[in-house]
């Protein structure tokens, strides 16, 4: 039977857990499983399966037993946090509490007459409680799915998996799919996080420092340019069915049968293979997108028309020796805010997506192409290959690759292999296309995976049977020009600086009114500390109210805000004045550095845009 102290744990810390207890309480414990005695007098787990009878535990030493599972693990640093799936009786669980007192954990049994054993024998409060932030039980898919997701909102560590070695021999294929859907659910909000952490901050800089060339070329959904509406283009990605099209792009580009835009790294391949793409389109934000176009810029190649997307990273741009027109990307917000055409017109935008090659695709449709041809389009494995040849970096397949690998159809209804990035591609552009009316879209990537609302077509085929003609304008890009409004962007970006004078304002007052709060804890006024928060929520709508903190700041801190949201929620409900403005202090002040700091480097650089856009105003009103 559960301890007491037990029951009060659960209920006060992991409800939910204590709810799945209770339901199975009225059960009895399967004959199955047994508590035994160890050799040295501790107690293991025993159970009754196909296979016999197993132990959880080591029969003779459950302890020293624990101690070498976990010797892998002893450099975990603080700022991890590690999930262990299979509690059994908790050694390992145990060791680590004592060698890693301060870090974060949570415990996942999916086994339930394990976990009823287990708290009718040890109290859980000696687990390091403080540390201890979750607890889930069960093992139906459901329950694992919700389980997974709430461990995803509310843990934003680095995570750590660690399994209990007994559970992968015992509940193989139970374990197997715990992990499958663990990798798909944490390993992926992790990746998110990262790129959320990485780009959130390069965004807004990059759109900043992109500003000065933006004004000073075409932007090329504005335009519209007459020479592409009703035209065939070529899409070309870099996957490994590239290498298969080589001699029929060049002969679609020699006769100008097709506009040829490449996509990321695909640019390479074609340049290696003497092929110059009408142009390269671009949008990545990191700081390494200009190696791209090494081969490019090496070469001073400078025939090559770039399309950039207005936060691309600005070394991308600064780098490219050849013309140059960009286009707007949702959530650009300091473009949106600066930004005005001439004659009012709304300035178009595509929307924001996981990779080039679907920004593209809707950047072609506003266009007017029309059909679009998808070409090394794989979102798949090709034998041993992930890339074309030409690629600046590693491109083989590993066994990595191969054990993480799912199996999708190809474009003719065969298996091929794929992992869950390139299928998210593939699923992404699968849902732009479907919204993209009146649009040919025709897949001739050969063992590439099947993409809905397309048509599989070789490309040789295209070419005997519908790309017969010249279409191809070569002097489309000559006409494109620019027309934005530097008076509008002058005044737009002097409002932005004065909001920023009212932001440092704005953190002087809550650095004031923590001091204040502190005073109040220290002399246990807890009316007063109420009156602070009060005071905050005053001071918080005003902060909402800041362009320039919702514009910049909020944006390049995004998690961190998200964090900031939960810590309200959680101490909304709480009694206790002193814990909740302990906390709220610790957090929101370093949320504000975290403003601070990023202020500190952004206004500068709105400063220099200033400047440029005066110096376009005044080149642009003298006679």
């Amino acid at each position: 039977m559960i301890l007491i102290d037990n029951v009060v744990f659960l209920k006060n810390k992991f409800a939910a857990a204590w709810d799945m207890v209770k339901e199975a309480e009225a059960q009895d414990i399967s004959e199955k499983v047994k508590v035994e005695s160890a050799r040295t007098g501790v107690e293991t787990l025993s159970v009754q399966t196909e296979k016999g009878i197993n132990y959880i535990h080591s029969r003779y030493d459950p302890v020293s037993e624990a101690e070498k599972i976990m010797a892998e693990y002893s450099d975990i640093e603080k700022d991890t946090h590690v999930f262990f799936y299979g509690v059994g009786m908790g050694y390992h669980i145990e060791w680590f509490i004592e060698k890693h007192p301060d870090v974060p954990f949570s415990v996942y049994e999916p086994e339930m007459d394990f976990f009823r054993l287990l708290t009718a024998e040890k109290k859980l409060e000696s687990w390091n409680p403080k540390f201890l932030r979750n607890m889930y039980l069960g093992d139906s898919s459901e329950t694992i799915s919700k389980n997974l997701t709430h461990f995803v909102d509310v843990v934003k560590e680095k995570v750590i998996l660690i399994i209990l070695p007994s559970y992968e021999r015992i509940f193989t294929e139970k374990t197997r799919k715990f992990v499958a859907e663990f990798r798909n659910v944490v390993y992926t909000n992790a990746a998110y996080q990262y790129a959320n952490v990485v780009f959130s901050k390069r965004q807004p800089i990059n759109s900043i420092v992109n500003l000065t060339t933006t004004l000073k070329t075409p932007n090329i959904l504005n335009e519209k340019p007459q020479s592409f509406q009703g035209k065939p283009a070529i899409l070309v990605a870099a996957g490994p069915s590239l290498d298969l099209e080589y001699e029929n792009l060049r002969y679609i580009k020699e006769n100008g049968l097709a506009y040829i835009f490449s996509v990321g790294s695909a640019i390479n391949s074609l340049i290696e293979n003497g092929i110059y793409p009408d142009a390269a389109c671009t949008y990545d934000g990191k700081e390494a997108n200009h190696l791209v176009f090494s081969k490019v810029v090496e070469r001073g190649i400078t025939d090559i028309p770039l399309f950039y997307g207005s936060m691309v990273g600005y070394e991308t741009v600064q780098k490219y020796p050849g013309p140059m027109m960009h286009f707007m990307v949702g959530g650009d917000y300091f473009s949106s805010f600066v930004l005005k055409r001439l004659n009012d017109t709304p300035v178009d935008f595509v929307n924001p997506a996981k990779s080039i090659a679907i920004i593209t695709l809707q950047l072609l449709y506003k266009l007017g192409c029309n059909p679009i041809i998808l070409a090394g389009q794989n979102f798949a494995y090709t034998q041993d290959r992930t890339y074309a040849q030409g690629m600046a970096f590693n491109n083989e397949l590993s066994t990595t690759h191969m054990e993480q690998a799912i199996v999708v159809k190809d474009v003719e209804g065969n298996d091929v292999y794929t992992n869950r990035g390139l299928n998210s591609f593939r699923e992404e552009m699968e849902s732009h296309i479907a919204k993209l009316s009146d649009l040919e879209v025709i897949n001739t990537t050969k063992g590439g995976a099947r993409i809905k609302g397309t048509v599989y077509e070789p490309l040789e085929k295209l070419i005997n049977e519908r790309l017969q003609k010249q279409v191809v304008e070569k002097d489309w890009l000559t006409t494109l020009g620019n027309d934005y409004d530097l008076e509008h962007l002058i005044q737009q970006t002097q409002h932005l600086l004065s909001e920023q004078e009212k932001f440092i304002h704005l953190c002087d007052s809550f650095t004031n009114l923590f001091a204040e709060m502190e005073r109040n804890i220290e002399a246990f006024n807890s009316k007063s500390v109420g009156k602070c928060f009060v005071k905050f929520d005053k001071l918080f709508d005003r902060l909402q109210e800041n362009k320039f903190y919702r514009l910049l700041l909020q944006p390049m801190n995004q998690l961190l805000f998200e964090a900031i949201l939960k810590l309200f929620d959680e101490i909304r409900f709480q009694n206790d004045n002193f814990a909740k403005a302990r906390k709220l202090i610790n957090d929101f002040t370093s949320f504000l550095k975290n403003c601070e700091s990023d202020m500190n480097t952004i206004t500068p650089l709105i400063k220099n845009s200033y400047q440029e856009a005066l110096l376009l105003e005044k080149e642009r009103t003298t006679p």
